[in-house]
């Protein structure tokens, strides 16, 4: 079933839905006082986040992927009917949205071509309005899996779960570099640091140190 939640973060809103199917969490990003917004990944019903949007009276400046699995982007064409806002995506996966070449090749998505896109490259703050994305390269369960870190928040698509990591079991996969880069990329984070990944429930850093079984 999906759900509504939300995270309140000093200037922030993040409140996520996600998809019966998969249940793949899709975020809102607003900030508070200037009503900026971002979509971080189009789970495959998108008509939640359109709902969120019009009960947030959010504005929405782009759509931030972390990562291109059909479950992950299956809400795209919907929500860029509603939203005429760039795409942004780590430039190992652009060919997914720009020219239809799916991620995995056992999953297939089609949607139409994505012609507004930008980079989520590491070193370079990504802005939206007035909201503000540090970009950290955490690949392995894609080769352009992103996190995206915004105030005391990391967005980890499907690198980091709580109680456990992102499959590294297809062909495009590799355990050893997401593994790498959980530990380099998100680990030095303080404790208080809040997860919220691609599927399950939100959790803290300093709890996945402590309790993760993968790390």
């Amino acid at each position: 079933m999906a759900y509504w939640w939300g995270v309140i973060a000093v200037g922030l809103n993040i409140e996520g839905t996600a998809d019966r199917q998969f249940q793949t969490n899709s975020y809102l990003v607003e900030d508070t006082e200037t009503k900026d917004a971002v979509i971080v990944d189009a789970n495959l019903e998108p008509e939640l986040m359109l709902d969120l949007v019009k009960r947030r009276g959010a504005n929405v400046k782009a759509i931030l992927l972390t990562h291109t699995d059909v479950d992950h982007i299956g809400g795209l064409a919907r929500l860029l009917e509603a939203f005429n806002v760039p795409v942004a995506v780590h430039p190992a996966e652009r060919e997914v949205i720009t020219q239809g070449i799916p991620l995995r090749r056992a999953f297939p998505v089609e949607l139409p071509r994505v012609t507004q896109v930008q980079e989520l490259r590491e070193g370079q703050t990504y802005q939206a309005g007035s909201l503000s994305f540090e970009v950290l390269d955490t690949p392995g369960h894609s080769p352009g899996g992103v996190t995206l870190k915004i105030g005391n928040n990391l967005f980890t698509g499907d690198a980091l779960f709580a109680g456990s990591v992102g499959r590294t079991d297809f062909p495009n996969s590799d355990t050893d570099a997401l593994i790498t880069a959980i530990k380099q990329k998100l680990m030095p984070h303080e404790d208080e640091m809040v997860v919220l990944s691609g599927h399950g429930p939100a959790t803290t850093i300093g709890r996945e140190r402590a309790y993760n079984p993968f790390l």
